[in-house]
């Protein structure tokens, strides 16, 4: 019997509550029984308590892990050095596998691999562009300068990752805007593969639901979670009772701290929940009617694409992959006053309402695991054909 395609996945971290993890699990879902897959992060992970957040079957009888240690002197911080061991293990390990998958942004394997992007983390610029740091130290800290581009070359030497070795693998972005973006900043052809997006929870019929929203973010500044609370205040200054009940990872322990305060100044009906994961948290979106979203410039936006999939109206900035989600001009905004002015008019509107959530509802299907799945496995065996072709 053939040997099976030996694969490796390959994630920074595999934590609870984040969009990217679910990648590298629902693709180790996808590949696990027709090839040998190997799942490798850093850091410690539990297998059974991912599974049931992200609703993925993966054993260590079907797979193999590899976790390598975060090194001691930059743990919660130097993100661009924290890796530099799995740049390394990539590189010297591509020789063991068929092939290499980074299911997070760009990674040079020294041969060919495929990647899927995440955000623009990995690129200086780009991330500086989409979201600029919030003054203080981080600020100074992330601002170009000769020191900043040293530290960023300097951690790419120490991963044994190259400048544009990445480009020669085969690329798949997360939205067209993401994949728009690559083209036009490094003239890179690439496809798109939405990511997977946990099944819906059936939920009360529409009537049933609370007037609520839900802003379902991990804690991190360039969430601009306060900017959902102001929206929905404004929309309260119209006479409007609605409440709001925000989710999410805690990423940044002063900018959670701030949002609970921020909570406590609205109690009455601002409420903080904290990180809310697996079916819990999908059972608690579909008793919601809405969802709001402040990012601008997400790469997709997940945590719209989980609301949509709920059977939520949700509302979103007009940059980035979630414009793509919600697909209408009802549901993007330019601003605080627009957002509150739009949120409004579709609010005294019981046939506005119904429109939309039968336009939201024809796009889910974008989103499901079993498309991701689908399309994963479209993918490898492209690319192990392409190798065969090749006679590698």
């Amino acid at each position: 019997m053939k040997d099976k395609p030996r694969i490796a996945i390959i994630h920074p971290r595999l934590r609870e509550g984040g969009g990217s993890e679910a990648r590298a699990l629902r693709a180790a879902e996808a590949l696990k029984s027709t090839c040998s897959v190997t799942l490798v992060t850093m850091g410690p992970f539990d297998l059974g308590r991912l599974n049931s957040i992200y609703g993925t079957r993966l054993s260590p009888d079907e797979i193999s892990t590899v976790s390598l240690p975060f090194p001691r002197w930059c743990r919660g911080k130097f993100d661009a050095l924290r890796g530099y061991r799995l740049g390394r293990w990539a590189k010297a390990k591509a020789r063991d596998y068929d092939i290499m998958i980074s299911a997070y942004n760009v990674m040079d394997f020294g041969k060919r691999g495929i990647q899927f992007i995440a955000d623009f983390s990995y690129d200086d610029g780009l991330r500086r562009s989409f979201h600029p740091a919030a003054g203080g130290l981080k600020n100074f800290l992330y601002r170009r300068s000769p020191m900043r581009s040293v530290y960023i070359w300097f951690g790419k030497r120490l991963a044994s990752q190259s400048e544009d070795g990445w480009r020669e693998n085969w690329t798949f972005a997360n939205s067209d805007w993401s994949r728009a973006v690559l083209e036009r900043r490094f003239g890179l052809k690439c496809g798109v593969i939405y990511p997977p997006i946990q099944d819906a929870v059936a939920g009360p019929d529409w009537r049933e639901k609370e007037t609520g929203f839900v802003v379902l973010a991990r804690m991190s500044r360039e969430k601009r979670v306060e900017k959902a609370v102001e929206i929905l205040a404004e929309v309260r200054r119209s006479g409007v009772d609605v409440h709001l009940h925000i989710l999410g990872r805690e990423d940044n322990k002063l900018y959670t701290r701030e949002i609970r305060e921020l909570c406590e100044k609205h109690a009455d009906w601002a409420h903080y929940e904290g990180f809310v994961g697996g079916e819990g948290k999908m059972e608690f979106l579909s008793r919601h009617r809405y969802g709001l979203s402040a990012c601008w410039n997400e790469a997709f936006g997940i945590a719209v694409a989980e609301m949509v999939k709920a059977g939520s109206i949700v509302w979103v900035p007009n940059g980035g992959g979630q414009v793509e989600i919600v697909g209408h001009e009802d549901l993007i905004y330019e601003s605080v006053n627009d957002a509150a002015r739009k949120i409004l008019r579709v609010l005294g509107d019981e046939e506005r309402q119904s429109a939309l959530l039968h336009h939201l509802s024809g796009k889910a299907e974008l989103y499901s695991s079993g498309r991701f799945m689908s399309e994963t496995r479209r993918v490898v065996g492209e690319f192990m054909e392409s190798l065969r072709s090749e006679g590698r």
